[in-house]
């Protein structure tokens, strides 16, 4: 087994899992947003038949994307009685803030990665390449099948909420989302992963990257070293070009983590445009209405002086139109 076969094991909490997210993870894609992905990122078309997910029980079947992972956490959640915090907060007007969702990239260095899913067979890396003769190869399965056991083991099954398997980009890797709740139905990151402090924190994680790795000793994949054992040390140029390609391959499966938040903060930038857009057609609108209400009241006003029509329905209308200017520019302050 080769030393620089690293296992490679990244995580981050947020609040929820957008769309955006969702589709990449789904490959919930039409043609447009295939284009757009594959002008963005590392994404092969037609290698897109080769992913898969591992679904309850560890079977290995093509993705399902009937439902979003948004949907499918919210269902789950239902049917279990708990009540997602984030919805609570914003129920009442607050900035979401707890951490309910944990989102998981596990894989290696790419040589190994692509001998587990391709085996013998040579994948040409060029963007635009066809590699629809590429197949699949059963020991990919088994590895997955393997992490997704080891994540039932150590946090639940049914916190599963999307465990999908990517051979369509540079490395091979999978997208696991969990929910971090506790035996007592409870959401808690600190008492999952965060423990006390930054301390406990980093010796878990220490902890969590061993435990891994006896999972993947069986798949050619090794740990890395913890730099704070090993210190600094004289390397050979072949030993320096090994870690730096297990570096480059850890970097490329994070940009993958990193890529569908970059595509969700487009969307945000395109939902704010658009609310710009609404809100200024909206406040031209008032705006009309004001000095359409403004020019009748005056009417109205300077006919009540001069003794035009009856005192009383002028007044009624006078009040009339006054409180629905006051509407209106209660509207425009706002």
């Amino acid at each position: 087994m080769a030393s620089n076969n690293r296992q490679v094991i990244d995580f981050k909490a947020s609040t929820g899992i957008t769309t955006m997210q969702s589709n990449e993870h789904q490959r919930r894609w039409s043609d447009k947003g295939w284009k757009a992905a594959a002008h963005s990122g590392n994404y092969d078309r037609t290698r897109a038949g080769l992913n898969f997910e591992v679904a309850k029980g560890g079977k290995v079947q093509p993705i399902d994307t009937s439902k979003s992972i948004g949907r499918k956490i919210r269902e789950t959640l239902r049917a279990r009685g708990i009540v997602d915090p984030n919805v609570e907060l914003e129920a009442k007007g607050q900035k979401p803030n707890r951490r309910t969702v944990v989102n998981f990239i596990f894989g290696g260095s790419r040589e190994q990665m692509h001998r587990l899913a391709f085996g013998d067979q040579v994948v040409d890396l060029e963007r635009g390449a066809d590699n629809s003769h590429i197949q699949r190869r059963p020991e990919i399965e088994g590895w997955a099948q393997d992490i997704y056991k080891f994540v039932c083991n150590k946090w639940g099954e049914e916190n599963i909420a999307g465990f999908y398997v990517h051979l369509d980009e540079m490395n091979p890797h999978i997208h696991c989302t969990l929910l971090p709740i506790t035996a007592q139905n409870k959401f808690s990151f600190k008492e999952l992963f965060a423990g006390r402090d930054v301390r406990e924190f980093r010796e878990r994680t220490l902890r969590l990257h061993d435990e891994l790795a006896v999972v993947n000793e069986k798949w050619g994949l090794v740990r890395g070293q913890d730099r704070n054992e090993t210190g600094t040390r004289h390397r050979t140029s072949e030993q320096y070009r090994s870690e730096l390609r297990a570096a480059c391959d850890s970097l490329e499966l994070e940009i993958a983590g990193k890529h569908s938040t970059l595509q969700e903060l487009y969307a945000d930038i395109r939902k704010a445009e658009k609310r710009v857009k609404g809100l200024t057609t909206m406040i031209r609108n008032l705006e009309n209405r004001q000095s359409e209400l403004e020019e009748r009241l005056g009417s109205l006003i300077a006919d009540l002086e001069a003794g035009r029509g009856d005192s009383v329905t002028l007044n009624r209308q006078i009040a009339e139109l006054t409180e629905k200017l006051r509407s209106v520019k209660s509207s425009l302050e706002d």
